[in-house]
């Protein structure tokens, strides 16, 4: 058995060390080469997890009961115990045995890892003292063998556990980053809305208060009336605008609207249109009123809505050639007032139609306007809190319809 022992010891080393193979596969093979070597007609092997609980069972022949017959004469728990072979070199004068007609030998010998088990190899034989010094080398090596892969198995078990935990860390480290390089960007944004759309009303301001002083003791009534405009509007404007970032924290948070009132449509729009008249006069852009006469009323945050208006005309303004045109329209559905901002510009992509009322979404082209993407961000929460919906569409001519739609009031209240 000496050569034949020692090519088989190398086949099952193979098979255990083999950094590519399956750990099922390969103690199966190694307890089909023991027991070919061994010449045992019956052989088990048994792994055991970190706790000595019973992890992976194998068994030869594949005979559906033969693991609860080999494990019931409790020589696997006797060998465990002890930590030594347990032999029965006649099994026909083992009373554990004589129920089942088995002969021949028995060999029960745990695998141990630096005195700790691993396993146990359970080997059966048709002879009577049939595992003889030869034999039991042969075992006793091929039991190191599987001691080494077992315990190898279980180092590369907890290495993998380590590295997909390392792996799912370095994700999250991953995401975490992404979302702080987001938070980042969107500070960056709102520096660059200060900086950008407030500058230029803040300017307004102080240059119309400036002039305002040298030309007080004066009589340039003329002069006067036009720096109080500008001023006056530059800072109707910055309202808006500080009113509008409060407002999207609000409504993010989901906090109703507690300053509703039935509101004639008419005067919103007309405010709005006077609010944003001076910008379309300086772009030489022409603003066009179509407005059904007999709008009922909608019971509104009047002055959200306002801002809502405003910010679609403004939109619709720096979106639009100097010389374009801009038509605000509204008329009655089935259960709604739907008001559309219709604009002669370059119209917005069809991929964009959705995500442009995303907070600090922009569409970027040669020559766009400065902003943060804040505009539109706001009127889509306004308009869905108080029950309505907004969306956007490219016209059959051109340009950029905005559209929300307010549902209508029912009952008869104060007008205003």
């Amino acid at each position: 058995m000496k050569n034949n022992s020692h090519e088989r010891l190398y086949l099952m080393a193979r098979a255990l060390l083999q950094p590519d193979s399956s750990v099922t596969d390969a103690l199966q093979s190694t307890l089909t080469l023991g027991a070919s070597t061994l010449k045992a007609d019956r052989a088990a092997l048994v792994v055991l997890d970190e706790d000595c609980e019973i992890a992976q069972t194998y068994a030869l022949p594949s005979e559906p009961r033969l693991w609860e017959r080999l494990t019931a004469q409790n020589l696997i728990n006797l060998a465990l115990y002890t930590r030594r072979p347990v032999s029965v070199p006649d099994l026909s004068a083992d009373e554990r045995w004589q129920s089942d007609g088995w002969n021949g030998s028995a060999y029960c010998v745990p695998i141990l890892y630096q005195e700790e088990p691993r396993g146990v190899y359970l080997l059966l034989a048709p002879t009577r003292d049939h595992f003889d010094a030869a034999r039991l080398r042969f075992i006793g090596e091929m039991t190191a063998l599987t001691a080494e892969a077992l315990e190898n198995g279980r180092k590369l078990a907890k290495l993998q556990a380590t590295e997909a935990h390392t792996r799912r860390l370095y994700e999250k480290a991953q995401q975490d980053h992404v979302e702080h390089m987001r938070l980042e960007q969107m500070r960056r944004d709102l520096t660059a809305m200060v900086y950008h759309d407030l500058r230029g009303p803040l300017q307004n301001v102080g240059a119309s208060l400036s002039g305002l002083e040298r030309v007080l003791a004066t009589d340039e009534q003329a002069v006067v009336d036009e720096l109080l405009r500008v001023g006056s509007q530059s800072l109707r404007r910055l309202t808006r605008m500080v009113k509008s970032l409060l407002d999207i924290e609000r409504l993010e948070e989901g906090r109703a609207i507690v300053a509703r009132r039935s509101t004639k449509l008419h005067n919103l729009v007309s405010d709005a249109l006077e609010l944003v008249y001076p910008l379309a006069r300086e772009a030489e852009q022409l603003l066009v009123l179509d407005l059904d006469a007999n709008l009922p009323v909608v019971s509104v945050d009047a002055d959200m809505i306002l801002r809502v208006l405003t910010n679609l005309i403004e939109n619709a303004i720096k979106h639009t050639p100097t010389g374009g045109k801009i038509t605000v329209s509204a008329g009655i559905t089935a259960d709604a007032i739907r008001i559309s901002v219709t604009d002669t510009g370059p119209g917005v992509p069809l991929h964009f139609h959705d995500e442009i009322f995303d907070k600090y979404f922009r569409i970027k082209y040669v020559n766009a306007p400065n902003g943060v993407g804040l505009g539109l961000a706001f009127c889509r929460l306004a308009v869905e809190a108080h029950g309505g919906a907004i969306s956007v569409a490219n016209g059959t001519s051109g340009g950029a319809v905005f559209s929300f739609t307010l549902p209508i009031e029912q009952q008869n209240v104060a007008v205003v």
